[in-house]
């Protein structure tokens, strides 16, 4: 359906010349979570980001100054990362539902007691990992420095169990 209506390039016409494409990667995370949040699906969230996310990185990364691989990479592990994320957190998971029966824990408590974690790894990859690979950052670079935020983040905030 997407391909006959042509949605990726009609998407393409209205963000080419508005939306920067180093922003593109840490938008698409957002809008995944989002979506994965707000439909309880991490599948369908990617069966429907991915035919529109794929299309739109690569022709707004061509005749620019970005490298269209590592844009269209890092497109591509925001849709997957943002899709996981939300449907880790959102209540109306299956997954977030099972975890709390199988611990006998009030699933209300389960959800609120992971946001804070969940919150802060997803902050730390949207802006340290996908923002970051959007301005063409190399991947190791992002990973390592992301690694040593979340660590300091445990040190800091972190307390014994």
């Amino acid at each position: 359906v997407t391909e006959r209506l042509d949605t990726a390039g009609y998407l393409v016409s209205l963000l080419q010349e508005s939306l920067p494409v180093a922003v593109l990667p840490a938008l698409v995370f957002l809008i995944a979570a989002a979506t994965s949040f707000a439909t309880g699906t991490s599948w369908g969230t990617m069966g429907i980001l991915r035919p529109l996310v794929l299309p739109l990185s690569w022709h707004m990364t061509l005749g620019g100054s970005a490298d269209p691989y590592a844009v269209l990479h890092a497109s591509i592990a925001a849709v997957l990362a943002g899709a996981v994320w939300g449907d880790h957190c959102s209540p109306i998971s299956d997954t977030t539902i099972l975890s709390s029966v199988a611990s006998s824990c009030n699933h209300l408590d389960h959800v609120r007691t992971q946001l804070p974690y969940a919150l802060s790894v997803g902050l730390v990859a949207c802006l340290g990992g996908f923002l970051l690979a959007g301005f063409g950052v190399p991947w190791w670079i992002c990973l390592l420095g992301c690694m040593a935020v979340l660590f300091g983040l445990l040190r800091v905030l972190g307390r014994p169990a």
